[in-house]
């Protein structure tokens, strides 16, 4: 294996003791350097050209990525590109063109350098707007990975009361986002509201309002799938059928319009059905 192939595998970026660790030369190091295979930002950082630049942007400070920023390393939800870099560090000397957060840790063994699941999700909880962070909270609770019980011990005190009360929005069973920003909205507007519900004939459904009103809330790229779109008019026609009535959502509806969806689920819920004269 060459200093190249061992820098991919670790997120594109190490320090020189995580090269030495892993057996490498001083010399074997150098040709890679010379070759352009590796480069080296700066003293003692060593790093592949399609590396993170958060990834490498956290070892010129002697950081590590957090909180939303450390999302995709995690493959965790998240509503918005997080813009600066999210870093941790047990030092008071990061730039100000990042937003700075506070690890007591020890921080230069980190390989790559982003800190723990669980101090990321405790940073997002303190740091981000309320939906934001649920929804990086929900996606790990939903694989196994954390409990909101766990990440509760972990934010004692009067200053973390904003935190503790986004953990008790989180719930298992939302397949994705938009799921459990939906849930929250809905809730919120005082709709009774039940996730993943099984109706004979039709299935689960993402949400059933009020007993009466079935919401699916569909992806980004739901309607790719042709054989998917037919089960869905076919759900949509049984449920119909059975007296349900069935309402339909985007991404943008649920993110970008959420007043207007809102409406027209409370419209449905107060309009009687209409009968032949």
């Amino acid at each position: 294996m060459q200093p190249s192939d061992f820098l991919t595998r670790q997120g594109g970026v190490a320090r020189l003791a995580h090269l030495r660790r892993a057996g490498f030369t001083r010399s074997q190091i150098g040709q890679a350097v010379n070759s352009g295979q590796v480069l080296k930002p700066r003293h003692g950082v060593y790093r592949s050209p399609g590396a993170s630049d958060d990834f490498v942007r956290a070892y010129e400070v002697n950081a590590a990525v957090t909180c939303v920023s450390a999302a995709g390393h995690y493959s965790l939800w998240t509503l918005r590109d997080p813009g600066r870099p999210h870093l941790a560090a047990n030092h008071r000397r990061l730039p100000s063109q990042v937003v700075a957060h506070r690890f007591n840790g020890n921080i230069s063994t980190l390989l790559p350098p982003v800190l723990p699941l669980r101090d990321v999700l405790v940073h997002a909880l303190q740091c981000l707007p309320e939906l934001e962070a649920l929804v990086m909270v929900e996606c790990a609770y939903n694989r196994g990975e954390t409990d909101p019980d766990f990440l509760r011990q972990l934010l004692p005190g009067n200053r973390n009361g904003r935190a503790r009360a986004v953990l008790n929005l989180a719930e298992r069973g939302a397949d994705s986002l938009l799921e459990t920003v939906a849930r929250v909205l809905f809730r919120r507007h005082g709709f009774e509201v039940r996730t993943q519900v099984f109706l004979e004939g039709i299935g689960y459904v993402d949400f059933l309002i009020n007993g009466c009103l079935i919401v699916e809330i569909d992806g980004v790229g739901f309607h790719f799938n042709k054989a998917q779109f037919k089960k869905d008019i076919r759900r949509n026609n049984v449920g119909a059928a059975a007296g349900y009535r069935v309402l339909r959502y985007l991404y943008e509806d649920v993110l970008h319009r959420p007043e207007q969806m809102l409406e027209q689920i409370r419209l449905t819920l107060t309009t009687p059905p209409r009968t032949t004269r």
